[in-house]
């Protein structure tokens, strides 16, 4: 029996994700399974916890005391700390002003044309469009460039990815392309996506592709800059990209697992044949009515999300049925306990973890044990129902 090719995801969900994710990680490496994963694809929140994992090469407790401690601190502190004892904060301001002017003169210079061009017939109010005029610069700093920078400097060191340890797994850290609507991918191999190609160079810090993928739109402004690109014939291009948080496109980091990618189009294809899926999200919803404007878009967001999600998810069940891959397993915070085959007895319930925001601030350490001790006993209990003889394979090649 050929060795099991193991991929695992880690989702998105902010510092929750980290915390449940670690509880994931722990039963993992307690299985011997952890050590056995060929590539980790991570969104926000996961790509935090992935990417401390794919840099950490000491003993499993040192990379766990690593994450509680910034569980416990978070990345808002850390990112106001920045803004005034760093440039960073000065550059955010100076940037949101000039854009701000820019823009408004961009507006009012379009205005009258296209109030004008109301009295035209339609096949010639082209020619008075301004539709297409731009700020002439990238944003190029913001609340999203200042928590970069927290990361880079006291979470990662200023790692770039080609650094990281070959004999960690492959991390393919997800981001997505408001530009072209398509998802981003970093990895210490390749970066780019299907549509711009492979990105040229290899200065790509960690922190840069870890913001990139938790640039939670809501919240925080994309990552606008402009990349080189390899071209076919050798020569480069530059492409204005726009990332933002991976979930937008793939939340659950399945898409560069999937066995069916092709290596002549995508980059990192992985060719794993088992999955392992670990899931930060809460699941079935009822929220209060959705009576006004950011409300309704949020819960509009929200729902084309899950359902982007139950997509996913339904795909896992249909490879496994046509036998394209091994098995799965999906770790889920939102599980209904009711339905799992071995609950330990002192199981921590959905209703005792639910509840905890999507966002970076400091946990409490009651919030790191019950989600991360919640992580663990899911996986432990799923693996036992859904991989029995995944261990055992595993010994056994």
């Amino acid at each position: 029996m050929s060795k099991p090719v193991i991929g695992l995801s880690l989702s998105g969900g902010g510092s929750r994700a980290i915390a449940f994710h670690l509880g994931c990680l722990r039963a993992l490496h307690d299985l011997g399974i952890l050590d056995e994963v060929r590539v980790i694809s991570t969104v926000s929140g996961g790509s935090v916890i992935g990417a401390l994992y794919a840099a950490n090469e000491k003993p499993f407790p040192v990379f766990e005391t690593k994450v509680r401690s910034l569980l416990s601190s978070g990345l808002v502190r850390p990112a106001l700390r920045k803004v005034f004892t760093t440039t960073e904060g000065l550059r955010a301001v100076y940037c949101a002003t000039l854009l701000g002017v820019i823009n408004l003169a961009i507006l009012a210079i379009a205005t009258g044309p296209r109030l004008l061009s109301r009295l035209l017939p339609p096949t010639a109010r082209k020619r008075w469009s301004f539709d297409k005029l731009r700020a002439p610069l990238p944003r190029f700093a913001s609340r999203t460039t200042i928590l970069r920078r927290a990361l880079d400097e006291d979470v990662f060191h200023g790692l770039k990815l080609r650094e990281l340890p070959a004999t960690r797994p492959l991390l393919i850290i997800n981001a997505a392309d408001l530009r072209t609507g398509s998802a981003f991918y970093f990895s210490r191999e390749k970066s780019g996506s299907w549509r711009l190609g492979e990105l040229a160079g290899s200065q790509t810090t960690l922190a840069h592709a870890v913001m990139a993928s938790a640039a939670y739109p809501l919240f925080l402004p994309a990552l606008d800059e402009r990349l080189a690109f390899n071209n076919p014939d050798g020569s480069r291009r530059e492409e204005h990209v726009t990332l933002t948080d991976g979930g937008a496109y793939d939340n659950l980091g399945l898409a560069p697992l999937w066995p069916d990618r092709d290596s002549s189009v995508s980059l990192n294809v992985s060719g794993v044949d088992t999955i392992i899926c670990c899931r930060a999200g809460y699941g079935l919803r009822f929220d209060p009515p959705s009576q006004f404007f950011m409300a309704r878009l949020t819960s509009t967001f929200t729902c084309i999300f899950d359902r982007a999600q139950n997509a996913a998810v339904k795909r896992l069940f249909d490879l496994k049925s046509s036998g394209q891959i091994k098995g799965f397993a999906m770790p889920f915070l939102g599980q209904d306990d009711s339905r799992l085959a071995f609950p330990p007895s002192d199981l921590v319930s959905r209703e005792d973890a639910h509840g905890y925001p999507t966002d970076f601030s400091a946990m409490p350490d009651e919030w790191i044990e019950k989600l991360s001790k919640r992580g663990e006993q899911l996986t432990y209990a799923l693996i036992a129902e859904h991989m029995p003889d995944l261990v055992r394979e595993l010994q056994q090649s």
